[in-house]
């Protein structure tokens, strides 16, 4: 008989080991100003400590899936809360923006190997029947964990930058030991497995579809990266935006973000019968009104459309990640479950990368009318390759 406290508590401790990635890096990241008096960082470098976390947990993504699925689900989030934690004491006890560099690295890696491995829990602890509602409810905790990091921040305006990272880096320590105590132990089911880790991994590369499904995933995570990078800077040039508009563009990008990775899981399981590709082609094509709104936001010059175009992109682009692990638990067999959705997480932290280089040169170019175009191009062709999924 299923215990519904025990679900409760297990899917709670999923959720926050989301949040423990975003943390990290939030953490670092929002007393950049300390960093920048106290280090003599310049903004490039401070810059350049995301990109590095970015790197870091592209980098580890595949590899992560393997280990996720030899050591199971309760091991691999013990040691990525670890890895996470020994990354933020690196960054506390930094000199200089090298040492700083290593230890964001250290927090994309055990980030990475947190996206299989929670992915992996919910695909085999939970029913099939809110399977895709629950992938796209974990990554809720992304902003979560974002908002915590933000927090903890604070600390270090008291008792200097170092507090607020070592408080976060307490915390990794902390759910760590939550998820060696609380998960289960034999959590996986024990199909055959292959004798290799290269056979395996030969496996997942050769699973039929996979490989379109995390194009379309490096697309939808590419513009929503996109999104967080250049929304500001391109309200600015466009409208010369205050900060009343900044604000309420970037509230409507994350409410719309908030709202959507609950709506389309919902929505995917109560009405799609679970198929989420038929979800992710709806969510694109709904991305092109959104597109659209921001297009024409250019053209009759006025903001709001802006706004609009901010909460639709955040409630389709920005949501579609649940989506994409919940495609790949379909594609993919138990056994190659954990490296399947590494490989996913490979191609959407890639997309995360080169989108917003791509956007920014779009927005050199040609403006609001650029992004609008770039943007077009980018969800049609998503369309494009889910078609063979309809």
């Amino acid at each position: 008989m299923i215990n519904p406290i025990r679900v409760k508590v297990q899917f709670s401790l999923i959720f926050i080991a989301h949040a423990l990635g975003a943390m990290s890096v939030l953490s670092v990241l929002t007393a950049g100003p300390q960093l920048v008096t106290a280090l003599g960082l310049t903004p490039l470098q401070l810059g350049g400590l995301a990109s590095v976390y970015s790197a870091a947990l592209a980098a580890a993504s595949l590899p992560a899936g393997l280990v996720t699925d030899r050591l199971g689900t309760r091991t691999a989030l013990s040691l990525a809360a670890l890895i996470i934690a020994s990354g933020l004491v690196v960054s506390a006890t930094s000199q200089g923006v090298v040492q700083l560099g290593a230890g964001m690295a250290l927090c994309g890696a055990g980030y990475g190997l947190i996206n299989p491995a929670a992915g992996l829990a919910i695909t085999l602890w939970f029913s099939p029947k809110w399977r895709t509602t629950l992938l796209s409810l974990k990554q809720t905790g992304v902003p979560a964990g974002a908002a915590l990091g933000s927090l903890t921040a604070l600390l270090g305006q008291v008792w200097g930058w170092q507090a607020g990272i070592l408080c976060a880096a307490v915390i990794a320590l902390l759910a760590g030991l939550l998820f060696l105590l609380l998960l289960p132990r034999g959590a996986l089911r024990h199909p055959p497995r292959t004798e290799s880790g290269q056979n395996r991994l030969i496996e997942i590369l050769a699973l039929p579809g996979l490989g379109r499904a995390n194009l379309v995933a490096g697309l939808t995570n590419g513009v929503q990266f996109a999104l967080w990078a250049h929304i500001p800077d391109l309200l600015q040039r466009t409208y010369e935006a205050g900060a009343a508009l900044l604000g309420l563009s970037l509230a409507a990008l994350h409410l719309g973000t908030f709202a959507g990775r609950v709506a389309w899981g919902a929505l995917t399981d109560r009405h799609l019968r679970g198929n989420a590709a038929h979800a992710l082609w709806w969510l694109c094509l709904m991305g092109l009104a959104g597109v659209a709104a921001l297009g024409a936001s250019a053209v009759i010059a006025h903001p709001l459309p802006a706004v609009l175009a901010c909460f639709l992109l955040g409630f389709t682009a920005c949501s579609a990640v649940g989506l994409h692990v919940a495609l790949t638990a379909r594609i993919a067999p138990d056994y190659l479950l954990g490296g399947a959705m590494g490989y996913t997480m490979l191609f959407t932290n890639l997309g995360g990368i080169i989108v917003p280089l791509v956007l920014g040169l779009a927005i050199s170019l040609a403006g609001m009318g650029g992004a609008a175009l770039t943007f077009a191009v980018l969800l049609g062709l998503a369309l494009a390759l889910l078609v063979k999924f309809q």
